[in-house]
């Protein structure tokens, strides 16, 4: 059942439709008022510029999520949330400076995941700064390198990510990096590209597998305890100490000097941390949604 305010018959009502047949729901489900989740993803679009060997959500032929729906159910969360808006990729909505001003006047936080493609038109980055965007995890695969690049996200895109990066931390916005490391493609670069971050002033990365869902690069994904490995295999001795903060689940919280560094083996199953917006306005555990609709939705 639809969630009250979406109209059958209306444009709103056959989009939601749409998505609620090719969602495959959870066991674990919640109604937004009594949602224990701190974060919240919605996926406000399947529409990408880019078209990844790593996609958890390579479906692309479904309709953008309708925002005056969006905004009911976040209007219903019981506290503060961490609305992390998410695709595909959501800078391919027009429209994505009104849906995080509205987030953020109805009391949450919003945070945008990015390839970053968009992200290195400074005027762009402004725009989302004013409309009241202060986090951004950002997509950077192949760090400093376009053949890594072509190797795992099939685009040669450097220059365009690290504008972004560039972009994003001179406007003083709170940047996570992200990375999927793949055993014998990138990890080699990671010392130049840690390097490279904590030259930059980043202080939040966040490193993980190869997630066995979706679109993904075959037998290359990596343990949690070979990730850390990894990690710790490229620190250089100015880098500083990898220091243990948190160990939960599938992921390692660590400091790295004033940096934090997150490693995760993907996907997290069994969190009540994050959570997904489902298009029958129920909420449920983020990760389960994605293996539940593999290639769906």
């Amino acid at each position: 059942m639809l969630l009250a305010g979406a109209n059958e018959g209306s444009d709103g009502g056959v989009t939601l439709a749409t998505l609620s047949e090719a969602y495959s729901p959870t066991e674990t489900r919640f109604r937004p008022e009594e949602s224990p989740f701190t974060t919240l993803f919605a996926d406000i679009t399947h529409r990408c510029n880019m078209a990844c060997r790593n996609c958890y959500i390579p479906v692309r032929d479904l309709p953008d999520l309708p925002v005056d729906w969006l905004y009911e159910v976040v209007r219903r969360l019981p506290r503060r949330a961490r609305i992390r808006l998410v695709g595909a990729e959501p800078t391919m909505r027009e429209d994505l400076p009104d849906i995080i001003r509205t987030i953020r006047a109805l009391g949450h936080i919003p945070v945008v995941l990015s390839n970053g493609l968009k992200l290195g038109r400074r005027n762009y980055v402004e725009k989302l700064k004013a409309a009241g965007l202060h986090t951004v995890y950002l997509s950077l695969n192949g760090g400093l390198r376009d053949d890594l690049y072509l190797a795992i996200d099939e685009l040669a895109c450097a220059e365009r990510k690290l504008a972004a990066l560039d972009n994003l931390l001179a406007l003083r916005m709170h940047v996570t990096t992200g990375t999927i490391l793949v055993p014998g493609v990138n990890v080699g670069h990671l010392p130049e590209f840690i390097d490279h971050l904590l030259g930059k002033g980043v202080r939040d990365m966040h490193f993980r597998s190869v997630g066995q869902v979706g679109n993904y690069i075959r037998d290359a994904s990596f343990t949690l305890d070979e990730l850390e490995a990894a990690v710790r295999g490229a620190l250089r001795p100015e880098h500083g100490e990898l220091r243990l903060l948190a160990a939960y689940g599938s992921s390692r919280d660590f400091a790295l000097g004033r940096a934090r560094v997150q490693l995760t083996q993907w996907p997290e199953l069994g969190s009540l941390e994050r959570g997904r917006i489902a298009p029958d306005g129920m909420v449920e555990p983020m990760f389960e949604s994605i293996v539940a609709n593999e290639h769906r939705y």
